[in-house]
């Protein structure tokens, strides 16, 4: 319901700016299909140019334009040229690319390649009207902000049940106490438990943030945040359990992006089922912490999961590995190193297990080094913050 209200707003307050420099260069039929549909209002004064699927791209069809929406077939390698006969013509250009059936990885490598956004065939007016504001709202920004944004630090799990959302929650700490302002979503938005184990009790949460889509600011962020008495800010998961797929990928990055604009570090709880939201987080975080346990089946989930990410070009070196919940036995466990063997992956830090202490702490809403200060479970955060911060630093500069 935002989106729809927003692209409203914006088609009234933006109506002439936007649909002047606008050019779509699209198959007749498809032209046909714009000019037919009840919404064709909301292009008016746009720039409508018949280009046949098996026609090449010339400076005529560019005149004027300063956001372009063109048809491509994604099977027809000469179709697919035109990005590029586009981008050697028009260099600044934004290219909206209209395609049938884009899967995530295609997705990837059009926005990868410099393409703006990507839209679904046939052409929709409400639809390219939202994604030619999305440009124009991106330009605005980039013109006017600054360009060095905050590290954004992912963490996920191979399996359900590995502590990620402990280890989180205590990693985000360290880092607000050592001095950074850190604000840490809980994207869990089904068994989301970081306020429960933090002993808070906000009044809004990520939904609130998720119906307001691209009208926050820091201002409003900063309000549905709690905060904790580490320093750091939580954004909690939906009071009530929602659809994985009904979140919004478009206004979650936005809050994201404001997040990094204003706090020196964010910090994410992911879901551990994975979805094409959940994977656009990952792929845009500077860091990558993927929770393992020391037994088969998390081992098992961990390569799974490795391979998919490799599958959508997620870096490698984006990615570390910590082994939780270590066990200090000598015989009959599985080692770091046999970890390391497994996934062929060098483990960042192994967390000791403290199940006592963490039960005791997050009963109480306490961090563990409140209820045991000399914690295995708590020196090892500690160091795994040591280790992880250097790394964000060095993303940062990259």
């Amino acid at each position: 319901m935002g989106r729809q209200d927003h692209s409203h707003d914006l088609s009234t307050q933006n109506h002439m700016r936007l649909c002047a420099p606008l050019t779509i260069l699209a198959a007749g039929d498809q032209l046909g299909v714009l000019r037919s549909s009840g919404g064709s209002h909301l292009l008016d004064g746009a720039r409508l140019v018949q280009l046949e699927r098996n026609q090449e791209v010339s400076e005529a069809h560019l005149a004027g334009a300063g956001i372009l929406v063109m048809e491509v077939d994604a099977d027809v390698s000469a179709a697919m040229q035109r990005i590029e006969r586009v981008r050697s013509l028009r260099p600044d250009l934004p290219q909206i690319v209209a395609l049938e059936s884009a899967g995530l990885p295609l997705v990837r490598t059009l926005l990868r390649a410099g393409v703006a956004d990507v839209a679904s065939l046939p052409l929709a007016p409400e639809e390219l009207l939202h994604a030619a504001i999305a440009v124009l709202e991106a330009r605005t920004a980039s013109e006017g902000a600054v360009t060095d944004t905050a590290p954004l630090v992912a963490v996920t799990r191979a399996l359900g049940g590995g502590g990620s959302t402990t280890l989180v929650t205590h990693l985000a700490a360290a880092f607000a106490e050592q001095g950074s302002e850190v604000c840490l979503f809980d994207l869990d938005v089904q068994f989301g438990r970081v306020v429960d184990v933090l002993g808070l009790q906000p009044k809004r949460n990520l939904t609130d943030l998720l119906e307001a889509g691209v009208r926050i600011d820091g201002e409003f962020l900063e309000s549905v945040a709690a905060r904790h008495s580490s320093g750091m800010a939580v954004v909690a998961a939906p009071r009530d359990i929602i659809p994985l797929e009904s979140v919004d990928a478009e206004p979650l990055h936005n809050a994201l992006t404001i997040a990094r604009q204003k706090y020196d570090c964010v910090f994410v709880d992911m879901p551990s089922n994975i979805t094409n939201w959940s994977l656009s987080v990952l792929a845009g975080a500077s860091s990558i912490v993927m929770v393992v346990e020391q037994n088969i089946a998390s081992l098992r989930q961990a390569r799974r999961r490795l391979e998919l990410f490799r599958s959508v070009d997620i870096n490698d070196r984006a990615v570390s590995i910590v082994v939780n919940r270590v066990e200090r036995r000598l015989f009959g466990s599985i080692s770091l190193s046999d970890v390391e063997e497994a996934l062929g992956r060098k483990v960042l830090k192994g967390v000791h297990a403290d199940d006592q202490a963490v039960g005791i702490a997050q009963d109480q809403g306490l961090l563990v080094k409140q209820v045991r200060g000399k914690s295995a479970f708590a020196t090892d955060i500690d160091k795994l913050a040591e280790a992880l911060r250097p790394m964000l630093e060095q993303g940062s500069r990259a």
